[in-house]
């Protein structure tokens, strides 16, 4: 029988941009900078890992973006105000791209259990539905539904779940306080270089538990399994985020399970499909 296959090419990574860092903004500019420092501060406590943060902060995108950039660079924070600019464009280009909706490891091509892991499952139709609702090459809706349905065939109880697309988002708002900033300007904020959010979360570490289920999603609704991506109580989440860039580049937290018993189980896929690996391809 034949192995479990899908499209080589599951996602864009996000590799150019990164959060700006609330705890480096000026002091000067928290009024200016007042929901751009709500965002970062939220997104930091909620999230581990810079694509999370990332991708957090640019569900929930400041407002008052434009207006903190100016003042940044008024004040002695022209890197971190330009770091901010280019956000503006860059979160629309990483949604679309689907960097956020994929950014996990991908199982290796002969661990079928990794492969149905429920965890890994609600990756994949997560992923799968952004490519779809964005004519993205990749892996698709179509892929993701031959997946489920050979590991439903093989009895793997995580293709029973109920499925729903989601986001990292904040969900703190309503208790929020501001933060005292204490930062003067110079330094990083002046004339740093911020490193890209390039982690990605375990293959079955499920990147929907804790975030946000976004609204029209496809395919049937519903929670998906424990391990949320990046975010905080998970320790499974990926993490290191550097001390002045909230997006900086962290290693995958764990590798991808292994399968039960001799492995020697093969999951039927139609044959035309290309099989998915540990290391995928990246569209720039």
């Amino acid at each position: 029988m034949l192995a479990i296959t899908l499209a080589a090419t599951l996602f864009a990574l996000a590799n150019a941009q990164s959060a700006p860092d609330w705890k480096i903004i000026p002091k000067a500019c928290a009024t200016q900078c007042a929901k751009t420092i709500e965002s970062s501060f939220l997104c930091e406590n909620q999230y581990t890992g810079g694509t999370a943060i990332y991708s957090c902060f640019c569900e929930s995108y400041p407002t008052d973006a434009a207006d903190c950039a100016t003042c940044l660079g008024s004040n002695n924070a022209a890197a971190l105000g330009a770091l901010l600019t280019s956000t503006q464009t860059d979160c629309a280009a990483q949604r679309k791209s689907c960097a956020f909706a994929c950014a996990f490891d991908t199982c290796d091509s002969a661990d079928v259990a990794c492969q149905c892991d429920a965890g890994y499952l609600a990756n994949i139709f997560n992923c799968a539905s952004c490519n779809t609702a964005n004519a993205n090459g990749g892996t698709s809706l179509t892929d993701f539904e031959a997946l489920k349905n050979s590991c439903a065939a093989q009895n793997f109880t995580g293709a029973a779940q109920d499925f729903s697309t989601f986001v990292q988002a904040p969900t703190g708002a309503a208790g929020y306080q501001a933060p005292v900033l204490t930062a003067t300007g110079g330094g990083d904020a002046a004339t740093g270089s911020f490193q890209p959010a390039t982690d990605k979360a375990a293959a079955t570490a499920a990147q929907g538990a804790g975030a946000s289920e976004a609204s029209g999603s496809a395919g049937a609704s519903g929670s998906a399994s424990a391990g949320a991506s990046g975010a905080k109580p998970s320790a499974s989440a990926a993490s290191g985020s550097g001390a002045h860039s909230s997006g900086s580049s962290a290693a995958a937290s764990a590798a991808a399970s292994k399968p039960a018993g001799s492995g020697a189980i093969a999951v039927v896929a139609p044959a035309a499909l290309v099989g998915l690996v540990a290391g995928v391809a990246t569209l720039f």
